[in-house]
């Protein structure tokens, strides 16, 4: 085989080597010259002009190898050479096995590129940016010896011109780099990517990737679905990189991470939570920081996260004890709640009557009016109301004021009422506030009004007084897990220095007996990456009493809200709660009874007098129950839902998903119903919560009178 044949070949192998990737190994190019001289038997390469050279020896050849000869492709994840050719029974058959022995054993070092500027600066040929081909190497030389060099080398002559063949090849454009990068920018940029790559791969386990994925499609993750084809992408690269024998993965990183816009996705914002979930941050802590570093301001807003398995867990419960229809829920509507079903109530005292329906009534004519109007009318509360005055009505008109738009209403019900009851109530029935909410906090709003926290992962916040003449001076208190504590006193206020103690937390609003107010005091935590395990003790504690008359309290644990009632004296301290914080849950031990579990609520605007149809209570106090607060409905003609609204509230639910509830949260939320012309809706009033509503009545006489909640 002559050496043009021999470097034809070569130039075909180097051919179809480009119709992938190339990259360099980390051999150099002086150890691939040396394998390949070394393997020629004296006879294959014999003295040619003096003893210091051969006839393959050639400063040409030597160039090419060393410059290009460690330039290679992947194919199937195994290293392929332009040495990897058949020259079988040729004097270049131990060379060639020297340099593939050589180069089998290296790794990718980096991506192969050839600059415009640097090949033009080389003497093989002449170049411009629009030739698709590039000339590397010399094809060939020819050279007439002087007499001098004839005296010298004695093998050639001054008559003869000799003609010498070289190693050369030809480089496809798309590898020639024209933007005036020098080359070790180019393959620092690769190198750069397929390293961060790489690591992504050996750090970031499968399952967790499924968990980041899952977390986003559930919600609980802020602008998470801005990442999630990103995450789905890199799921597929991860199995392919599991399946590989681990002498294949650094070659299959260095392809699949070439020109790959996301091969950096270990440094991104979704990459960094992979990397804290894969090194073991708690699930809660790292979506907490997560919502805190996509959207500072909302941080809050996103769901709960579940895993997979907890998904799994809930969904065999439901259907092994029966709850699959209870799920397949409408809005309900007045001919669902007939007369002779909610005359049957017990409306929690023998005092109160049953409920009153007025259907088809035709309504007054529709008159606007200013409140101001309404100034002198009478009082009464709304026990009297449902007492002495709703039994005696045909009629009811209610005025909506703007302040009423969160107080609208709708039920929801089972579409088959022999379905499997799922609320603590011993009915199917349920409700949702405008909002998707369950209802207003008291609570919130006087601690929002004084300037405290009521979006923070854990809060604790008591009202007391309220123009009963209660003076009193009360103080809220919170032991931490090493027993240092949050109060009054102890230096972790926001009015002396805006101190926070070492597991994050503070008393922000500190309330003085003396006036008739209402009065409230909130201690709150606000990041839960600073929460240390243990048991966070809670209660109230009376500093000076006058006339005391309890308090109401409330606990709120990332989302759920958990309310109290003490409605004698206080003395002493009084035990409310005790929160167990462990593996990124709370857990509580209600020390009071609790009397309500609900989503943070909010009252904003409406507007004027309408037709009643139907006051009742909220299905939790119908018939015998008597479970959490008490709703005042006031349903009224032509009310309806303009938005999709909850069929459920995760809170409401009996026993069996008490342990689900990171589940049925975000599956609650999916579970909306469309908007339908026929829905039971109207004004809803919660028990606890100050509130009024003008009404105007037929019956034995006509009058206007506000009810007050």
């Amino acid at each position: 085989m002559t050496f043009k044949q021999f470097n034809d070949k070569i130039q075909t192998q180097f051919e179809q080597m480009q119709e992938t990737l190339l990259f360099r190994l980390n051999v150099s190019g002086q150890q691939i010259w040396d394998a390949y001289i070394s393997g020629f038997k004296p006879e294959e390469n014999p003295i040619f002009r003096d003893p210091e050279s051969s006839s393959h020896q050639c400063n040409n050849d030597e160039n090419f190898i060393r410059r290009y000869g460690n330039v290679v492709t992947i194919q199937d994840n195994k290293i392929v050479t332009m040495f990897d050719i058949d020259v079988a029974g040729t004097e270049y058959e131990n060379t060639t096995k020297n340099i593939q022995k050589l180069l089998s054993t290296a790794k990718i070092a980096d991506v192969f590129f050839e600059t415009f500027n640097e090949l033009n600066g080389l003497p093989y040929e002449k170049c411009n940016k629009t030739q698709p081909k590039y000339q590397l190497g010399y094809v060939k030389t020819l050279k007439k010896y002087t007499q001098e060099e004839v005296d010298k080398f004695g093998v050639v002559n001054t008559n003869d011109i000799y003609e010498f063949h070289h190693f050369h090849a030809f480089l496809a454009t798309k590898f020639v780099d024209k933007t005036g990068k020098s080359v070790e920018s180019i393959m620092g940029d690769y190198r750069s990517n397929v390293e961060v790559f790489q690591r992504a791969m050996k750090e970031i386990p499968l399952d967790t990737l499924e968990l980041v994925r899952d977390l986003i499609l559930q919600g609980s993750l802020l602008n998470g679905d801005a990442h999630l084809e990103k995450v789905k992408t890199f799921i597929n690269l991860k199995r392919e990189y599991d399946s590989l024998a681990a002498n294949q993965r650094d070659n299959w990183c260095w392809n699949s991470s070439y020109g790959l816009p996301i091969a950096k996705f270990r440094n991104e914002l979704i990459g960094t939570l992979c990397v804290e979930l894969a090194e073991g941050v708690e699930l809660n802590t790292a979506c907490l920081t997560w919502n805190k570093r996509a959207d500072p301001a909302n941080y809050q807003k996103a769901v709960a996260p579940f895993t997979k398995s907890q998904r799994d867990a809930v969904e065999k419960m439901v259907v092994e004890k029966g709850y699959v229809e209870s799920f397949n829920r409408r809005f309900a509507t007045i001919d669902d709640i007939d007369v002779s079903e909610i005359r049957h109530m017990n409306i929690s005292t023998e005092a109160e009557k049953p409920v009153g329906l007025f259907a088809g009534l035709k309504p007054a004519v529709s008159t606007r009016h200013k409140r101001s109007e309404f100034d002198g009318v009478e009082e009464v509360t709304i026990e009297k109301f449902m007492k002495d005055i709703l039994p005696t009505c045909t009629s009811i008109e209610a005025y909506l004021e703007n302040r009423f738009q969160n107080n609208l209403v709708v039920m929801t019900t089972a579409n088959n009422p022999d379905s499997k009851r799922m609320f603590k109530w011993s009915n199917n029935y349920s409700w949702t506030y405008e909002g998707n909410l369950t209802g207003k906090s008291q609570i919130d709003q006087e601690v929002k009004d004084k300037g405290g926290v009521v979006d923070a992962p854990f809060t604790f916040a008591a009202i007391w007084g309220d123009n009963n003449g209660d003076h009193s001076d009360l103080d809220i208190w919170c032991e931490q897990p090493d027993r240092t504590q949050i109060g009054f006193n102890t230096g972790f206020r926001k009015d002396s220095g805006n101190k926070f103690s070492n597991y994050g937390g503070q008393l922000d609003v500190d309330d003085r007996g003396g006036s008739n107010s209402i009065k409230v005091e909130n201690i709150y935590f606000k990041d839960l990456s600073k929460l240390k395990p243990g048991v966070y003790k809670l209660w109230v504690r009376q500093y000076s009493a006058s006339n005391s008359q309890g308090f109401q309290a409330q606990i709120k644990l990332n989302g759920e809200t958990y309310h109290y009632s003490y409605d004698r004296a206080v003395s002493g301290n009084v035990m409310v709660a005790e929160v167990t914080y462990k593996d990124g849950e709370f857990t509580i031990k209600h020390l009071l009874p609790e009397t309500h579990s609900s989503k943070d609520l909010w009252g904003l605007p409406t507007g004027q007098f309408q037709k009643v149809n139907l006051v009742c209570l909220s299905p939790n106090h119908w018939a015998d129950n008597n479970v959490g607060n008490k709703h005042y409905f006031f349903m009224l003609e032509g009310c309806k839902s303009e938005s999709p609204m909850r069929s459920f509230h995760n809170e409401n639910l009996n026993g069996d998903f008490t342990e689900f509830r990171k589940v049925m949260e975000p599956f609650a939320d999916t579970c909306r119903l469309e908007p339908t012309t026929k829905q039971l809706a109207g004004l809803g009033f919660n028990a606890t919560v100050r509130d009024s509503v003008i009404v105007k009545l037929q019956g034995t006489h006509k009058r206007t009178i506000k009810i007050k909640f």
